[in-house]
C-alpha cells in the first residue's frame, strides 16, 4: 500500500542536495517567473496540501520571499532522492486561498 509523503523526509533530502528539478518544472516556472530557488524555498517552508500516494507525489504550497503563492509538485517514491516535477502560481478560480481546491476544478 502506498504511504503518505512526509514533508520532513522530503526536506531532509533537499537539505542533503538529493533532489532534482525536472525540465518541465523549470519551463513552467519560467513562464510564471518562478526560479528554482523559489521552488526550493516552498518545499523547505511550505506544507503539503494534497497527497497522491499511488503516484508517490504530493502538492506543496508555500510563498516566495516576496509573498507570492506557489505550488510545487514533488515526487518521492521512497528512493533516496526527490524530484520537483512542476510548479505554478495557483489560479484563484481553482483554489481557495491557494490552499484548498474548489470542487470540480481539477
Amino acid at each position: 500500500m502506498p504511504r503518505r509523503t512526509r514533508i520532513e523526509e522530503v526536506r531532509s533530502l533537499v537539505r542533503q542536495g538529493a533532489f532534482s528539478v525536472t525540465g518541465h518544472a523549470i519551463t513552467e516556472g519560467f513562464k510564471d517567473g518562478i526560479a528554482v530557488s523559489d521552488m526550493v524555498r516552498v518545499v523547505m517552508t511550505g506544507m503539503i496540501i494534497e497527497d497522491y500516494p499511488k503516484r508517490h507525489r504530493c502538492l506543496v504550497f508555500g510563498r516566495t520571499a516576496d509573498g507570492l503563492p506557489i505550488h510545487v509538485v514533488v515526487e518521492f517514491s521512497g528512493k533516496r532522492t526527490v524530484d520537483l516535477v512542476t510548479t505554478y502560481i495557483p489560479q484563484r478560480e481553482k483554489w481557495i486561498k491557494s490552499q484548498v481546491r474548489k470542487r470540480g476544478k481539477r
